[in-house]
């Protein structure tokens, strides 16, 4: 089975023979690219030739195109079972989805399973209208169905070391070799952007669609107690959570502010005064009242910081005395903030660097590190250090240190809910898969399960005792 997009230019073409030639003029009546499934004789396979000129004709290229890969693997699953898309039964639906959740050995996401889940209504929706079957082959009660039942997979959570993030950060990022020398070879311009990005966000728990779209105005000059921001309208969900970054993620962002920042301001006045026709002009921005006013297109607003949207975040500029400067922290060469493609452009090449020159520090790690990994690497290490907290404190309190704890204690210093409140996770559950990967976990297991031989020993006394060695 094999997958084609119509591409009417083919047909120009003066090397085609008059077969393919002919082809293509009866082909004009289909969309150019719209996807078409093909037998191993190259023919069309009904019904997804005509599902796809439906759908074509109504949905964006793109999303077609997801669609049409979508569709060829749920179509090559079935013809390894020895059926098809008419003739599969509830127990083939059943089936890819119990592979797709995991059977293949990579679980996919619940919005990966629920796109699958349009593709699959889709084409059966269009065999009952045709009359091909008079009933989907999955059994519907109420609302639940083989296609409805909840999805379970596990998110993948790669947290680094503090080798491994310390070689991301010196070698990957920042152009030097693992024996801290700056590296003759590397061509990088942007190193402290980079570093202060990447910093931000392993400090912070921030996601890439935070700290890519954040102000320079939001982010203070280095102070000893650190600083908080509030994010809203660019965090998940537009869910409200304030954050605090620390001193000296601070001072890695004032660096870069003072050095590569200030030179592409200079640099890019010009340009961006070119184009002030499609930027949002602000008129006045009050840091301490939290307000910024400005107009884009003659329409003028007025916003609370928090609640800027990402999109004019991205093209907000404020008139200096050197020229137009935008309000972005993370600029790229136009003056502007870079986008979310060009930070993952900048981490997979700093992973390839860091994989090839620092393999020792990154040990048996051979995935490429992702700005979600170093959210997951805050979760992580934020997690082990407040249990150890919690563990410390419990332990002063049985030697009677402290007096009895308080529920609204037990409350404010809970790892999970600390942890939860600060990366924005709604689901308690979403938090509670970190805890796995929490450092000395199966060590810890050992111990206590070795310690039930003596019966004096409660699971709590194995659980202090043996935090109080490390």
């Amino acid at each position: 089975m094999q997958l084609r997009f119509v591409d009417h230019n083919l047909a120009t073409t003066n090397d085609l023979d008059e077969r393919i030639r002919d082809a293509y003029s009866r082909a004009h009546a289909l969309p150019d690219g719209m996807p078409v499934l093909l037998d191993d004789r190259w023919r069309p396979i009904e019904p997804w030739l005509t599902y796809f000129r439906v759908v074509a004709s109504s949905t964006g290229r793109s999303t077609v195109r997801d669609y049409a890969y979508d569709a060829l693997r749920f179509a090559t699953f079935l013809e390894s079972r020895g059926t098809d898309v008419v003739h599969a039964s509830d127990q083939d639906i059943v089936a890819y989805r119990e592979w797709r959740q995991g059977g293949n050995g990579s679980p996919v996401s619940a919005a990966t399973w629920q796109r699958d889940v349009v593709v699959i209504r889709g084409i059966y929706q269009l065999l009952m209208q045709t009359g091909q079957i008079r009933r989907e082959p999955w059994i519907t009660i109420g609302r639940s169905s083989a296609l409805r039942i909840p999805w379970r997979s596990e998110p993948d959570i790669r947290p680094l070391t503090r080798a491994q993030w310390a070689a991301f950060h010196d070698v990957g990022l920042g152009g030097r070799t693992t024996s801290s020398e700056l590296d003759a070879s590397w061509r990088g311009r942007t190193s402290l952007r980079s570093q202060a990005g990447a910093q931000v966000a392993v400090t912070t728990g921030m996601r890439i669609g935070e700290f890519s779209t954040l102000l320079d105005v939001e982010l203070p000059s280095p102070t000893n107690a650190g600083a908080s921001v509030l994010l809203e309208a660019c965090a998940k969900y537009q869910k409200r959570r304030r954050v605090h970054v620390p001193s000296a993620t601070l001072r890695a962002v004032d660096l870069y502010r003072q050095t590569e920042r200030r030179s592409i301001v200079r640099a890019s006045a010009n340009s961006l005064w070119s184009r002030r026709e499609e930027l949002f002009m602000v008129d006045e921005l009050d840091v301490s009242a939290g307000i910024v006013r400005g107009r884009l297109g003659g329409r003028a607003s007025r916003w609370r910081l928090h609640l800027l949207p990402p999109h004019l975040r991205r093209i907000a500029v404020i008139e200096r005395a050197h020229g137009l400067e935008a309000l972005g922290l993370f600029l790229g060469r136009g003056g502007l903030p870079i986008s979310r493609r060009a930070w993952h452009a900048t981490f997979a090449a700093a992973s390839r660097r860091t994989l090839e020159l620092a393999s020792n520090e990154m040990g048996d790690r051979r995935a490429r590190i992702t700005p979600h990994d170093l959210r997951h690497t805050f979760a992580v290490v934020l997690l082990k250090a407040l249990t150890d907290v919690a563990l410390a404190r419990e332990a002063d309190r049985r030697k009677g240190n402290l007096g009895p704890a308080t529920l609204s204690e037990h409350i404010a210093i809970n790892p999970r809910l600390t942890v939860q409140r600060l990366l924005g996770h709604s689901n308690p559950a979403t938090t509670m898969v970190y805890l796995r990967y929490i450092e000395d976990t199966d060590a810890l297991v050992q111990d206590v399960f070795e310690s039930w031989s003596d019966a004096s020993t409660t699971f709590a006394d194995a659980v202090l005792a043996e935090r109080s060695t490390v």
